[in-house]
């Protein structure tokens, strides 16, 4: 029998019934016996039955653990969680939002979780759940859920005001195709700096990853002119580019400055260190996982909070002046 059908024998939720079975204290007695009796009945109080595990039980749900950007964050949080005696459940979405709603739904319904922090949720949670749900680095604002967002756009103008002053006029931006928001940035950054920005200079590449800088880099070179500078969607997307470059025998920064951004743990270490721009990493999970805390305890303000790190541009070796032509 499932939980969905005994719920539907006792006349109460899912939800309610879950939170029977896993002790929560939101629950009253002569409810929980109810419930237990039925199931008792019809032989699946074993099944269901878990006394409440002594530890909070936190649910991670990301994107995707390929990239480093993404489990850089989940090791943090889960590093942070299990240093005040918490337990970490990690899942991945790959990016959808079906299958975040319903990771959200079974960790909140069926297992019953103390609180979830979920990348990029926009929406808010279902009524009658009542475990706490965190949104994590959204571009969207004034979501309705709690959320910890990372202001990209105004390290992304600080990238393009850098370039300009570096006496860059022909700027182009690589991204794929699950970085439009970033290339919005760019485009803003642009205009507000009076360069041009024409379509040839933002390349989307259908590759992910170092693919889409070596391809990216190599179609920009191959069809247009003048360009000394990129700014890329992420570190590996400049990984790409760079080893492009060096394969046609142009130099970084002499010849070609590059920006990456989230600022991976191998940028400061490559041949020429990458400038780029950090995504706030450890300010955003020790913040995610105060607001978590506290919205787990008993007497938490039920009002939504969402709070706001900004993003910083790192200096390094792979921007410089403008090459004279």
């Amino acid at each position: 029998m499932t939980l969905r059908e005994l719920a539907k024998l006792t006349n109460y939720s899912v939800s309610t019934v879950s939170k029977a079975f896993h002790g929560a204290e939101d629950i009253s007695e002569s409810t929980r016996e109810e419930i237990f009796k039925i199931a008792r009945e019809h032989g699946c109080f074993g099944k269901y039955y878990k006394e409440k595990y002594q530890k909070k039980i936190i649910a991670i749900i990301c994107p995707e653990l390929r990239s480093e950007h993404y489990s850089s964050f989940v090791e943090q949080l889960q590093s942070r969680i299990e240093k005040d005696d918490g337990m970490v459940l990690i899942s991945t979405d790959h990016f959808s939002v079906a299958r975040r709603s319903e990771l959200i739904e079974y960790y909140a319904s069926y297992l019953a979780v103390d609180g979830i922090l979920a990348f990029h949720q926009t929406e808010a949670p279902k009524r009658g759940f009542d475990v706490p749900v965190i949104s994590l680095l959204s571009y969207k604002e004034d979501i309705p859920c709690d959320s910890v967002r990372v202001n990209v756009q105004k390290p992304v103008f600080d990238a393009v005001e850098h370039l300009k002053k570096l006496g860059h006029r022909k700027i182009a931006f690589i991204g794929e195709t699950l970085t439009k928001p970033k290339a919005s940035y760019f485009r803003e950054a642009m205009q507000l700096y009076g360069l041009p920005c024409p379509e040839e200079a933002m390349i989307e590449s259908p590759h992910r990853f170092e693919q889409a800088g070596k391809e990216g880099m190599a179609t920009l070179l191959d069809t247009t002119e003048g360009y000394t500078a990129v700014l890329c969607a992420y570190d590996y997307i400049a990984t790409g580019a760079l080893k492009t470059l060096a394969k046609r025998d142009l130099r970084v920064p002499e010849d070609f400055s590059v920006i990456g951004m989230d600022d991976i743990s191998a940028a400061a270490f490559m041949g020429k260190e990458l400038t780029s721009i950090a995504s706030g990493l450890h300010e955003v999970c020790d913040t995610a996982w105060e607001l978590l805390k506290k919205k787990m305890a008993k007497d938490h303000s039920p009002l939504c909070q969402q709070i706001t790190i900004t993003g910083e541009l790192i200096l390094r070796e792979t921007t410089g002046p403008a090459p004279k032509r």
